[in-house]
């Protein structure tokens, strides 16, 4: 086991890759943006805000769940850029020296 495993595993960016972690923020993403549109419809049907303080309490809390929305799908497209540039640029090294510490076990059974 190389020494890139030993320590690091117990880190949360390393129980998931970044696929993983995309997908995670994407959830987030619909989760925030349900919220945003539950919490406008919420606003709009309360019977004691009328007028203006409903536009600034949608313009506060609505806008602020959708500003956070947006920094998930934010995140989750750059993590699934980062994936895709990874995985076309730097193949896992960890794969490679296990191939190697195994082929040459191979080749003395023969």
């Amino acid at each position: 086991m190389s020494k890139c495993h030993t320590y690091m595993k117990w880190f949360p960016h390393n129980w998931l890759c970044l696929r993983g972690l995309s997908f995670l923020f994407l959830g987030l993403f619909y989760l925030a943006f349900g919220f945003a549109i539950y919490q406008a419809i919420a606003i709009f049907a309360h019977p004691g805000l009328t007028g203006a303080e409903m536009w600034v309490t949608v313009a506060y809390y609505v806008l602020s769940d959708l500003a956070a929305a947006i920094g998930f799908l934010t995140l989750a497209k750059v993590l699934g850029a980062l994936y895709k540039i990874k995985k076309a640029v730097a193949p896992c090294c960890c794969g490679a020296e296990e191939k190697t510490v195994q082929e040459p076990a191979q080749e003395e059974t023969k």
